[in-house]
């Protein structure tokens, strides 16, 4: 197949020049470069990436691309194609014929499931080339339905969520920055962080005595990364101007409605729902009750959430029925926002206000906001695609009292309850850390320190 280079070859600058970062049209604009944890590739296998679109993935290809030629492997073995410039037929021959010049390939895929078919494309050319393949995929719902299609083709252990930031993944990102952030309270907060762990912690076992003292700092980039919601473009945004923009929110939202309507649903449906959520946010609800009150059947409600939850966006959470380690069907369930950012977008596009506005919202909800940011960040923690999803390790917990989160391992249940005002202690079946705002005890933690500490799973980035 006839290929034409004045498209290849500028996605792939390091094929003739060694300072390639400079040219490349995803790096070079990115003033403040945020990195993160790179994952080990399986150059046997498949590594597929998958999550929500402007989390930052084509830029974490591009840091992949820089490990893999420092491994040793020649820059000119290494093709990066985006599925959104190239077609199915397009990508099979430039693979082929790349392989057939170079021998030995390594393919880095960006926005996979924007290929009709890419897990066949997918499986011919694990099948008939010793190739490497690392893909990305913002559709997380079809990456999820045709990768169970692909048993057998090295993908297995080799895919992962791509998410947000973490807090502690956002601060420590920052303080590797921090010469590059403007004067002003972001700047001296970072300042004021000198010398604090940088060592993580598991869930449920908070080791604060060197955190502690960094609280007020933390508190202050707390606020920020609330506001951010761990987005890379909005984190970069707010560090340079110390707000997000209207342009941003509006990616955001179009984000959040265009999973709806790339798997064939209605936007106008999926806005009543989400709208639903916000009015909700914090508290318990169930697919009647939204069925309900935005006027379509409750199977379709679920069926909306579903494919929320499948693009990381929203978390379903239910409810545990501690006797049988199961959750409980029929209770009523939590649903929150993967990240806050996803929530104060949805607000500005339902009320059309200004930055004052959300200011306002954020304020209003602060203790809502960091609950679902708490869930969020103890599910990333142990959360694995396939094997150890959500739902098999993650709920609530209600009957005269309510526990927001409750996990269940190998210990048993522990629960973590968000109490933003006065802390008052309930009596649960199982071991609870409350998480406050600003108070500390043995089972008491403020949650900019408690969030610094909480690891990601292997399988979360």
């Amino acid at each position: 197949m006839v290929f034409k280079l004045t498209t290849l070859s500028p996605q792939n600058p390091w094929w003739r020049n060694g300072n390639w970062e400079r040219e490349d049209k995803d790096l070079r604009d990115i003033d403040i470069l945020i990195d993160r944890r790179l994952v080990d590739i399986d150059m046997t296998g498949t590594t597929i990436l998958r999550g929500v679109r402007r989390s930052g993935k084509t830029v974490y290809l591009k840091m992949l691309i820089r490990k893999v030629m420092d491994s040793g492997i020649d820059r000119k073995d290494i093709l990066y194609l985006s599925g959104d410039r190239n077609n199915y037929r397009e990508i099979r021959g430039i693979v082929h014929e790349f392989f057939l010049r170079q021998g030995k390939t390594v393919l880095f895929l960006d926005e996979i499931t924007y290929i009709p078919n890419w897990n066949v494309l997918l499986k011919e050319l694990h099948e008939t080339m010793d190739i490497t393949i690392i893909a990305t995929g913002s559709d997380p719902v079809q990456l999820r339905k045709k990768g169970e299609r692909l048993p057998g083709r090295g993908i297995e252990g080799n895919e992962y969520y791509f998410d947000p930031l973490s807090f502690g993944e956002y601060v420590r990102a920052l303080r590797k920055v921090a010469g590059k952030v403007p004067s002003g309270p972001l700047s001296k907060a970072l300042k004021e962080l000198e010398g604090i762990p940088v060592d993580t912690y598991p869930p449920g076992q908070p080791r604060v005595d060197g955190i502690f003292p960094y609280y007020i700092p933390l508190e202050k980039i707390f606020i920020s990364y609330l506001l951010t919601g761990g987005f890379p473009s909005t984190t970069r945004e707010y560090v340079r101007t110390g707000r997000i923009s209207d342009g941003s929110f509006e990616t955001i939202v179009r984000v959040l409605l265009g999973a709806l309507s790339k798997n064939g649903r209605s936007e106008e449906t999926g806005r009543d729902i989400l709208q639903q959520l916000l009015i909700g946010m914090g508290g318990r609800t169930d697919y009647i009750t939204i069925a309900e009150n935005t006027g379509v059947h409750h199977a379709t409600v679920r069926e909306y959430l579903d494919i929320m939850e499948g693009a990381r966006m929203t978390y379903t959470i239910h409810c545990w029925d501690l006797t049988r380690k199961l959750h409980a069907p029929r209770k009523q369930k939590k649903i929150v926002f993967q990240s806050p950012l996803l929530a104060s977008a949805l607000h500005r596009y339902l009320s059309g206000g200004t930055w004052d506005d959300t200011m306002d919202f954020m304020d209003r909800n602060m203790e809502a906001l960091v609950e679902a940011t708490v869930i969020s960040h103890l599910v990333w923690s142990g959360e694995r695609p396939q094997m150890h999803e959500q739902h098999a390790f993650a709920g609530f917990y209600y009957n005269k009292k309510e526990c927001d989160c409750v996990l269940l391992s190998e210990r048993g249940f522990r629960g973590y309850e968000v109490k933003y005002g006065k802390v008052e202690r309930a009596d649960f079946p199982f071991p609870v850390t409350y998480i406050s705002k600003d108070s500390l005890d043995k089972d008491i933690v403020p949650a900019s320190v408690f969030l610094y500490g909480l690891e990601k799973g292997r399988w979360c980035i």
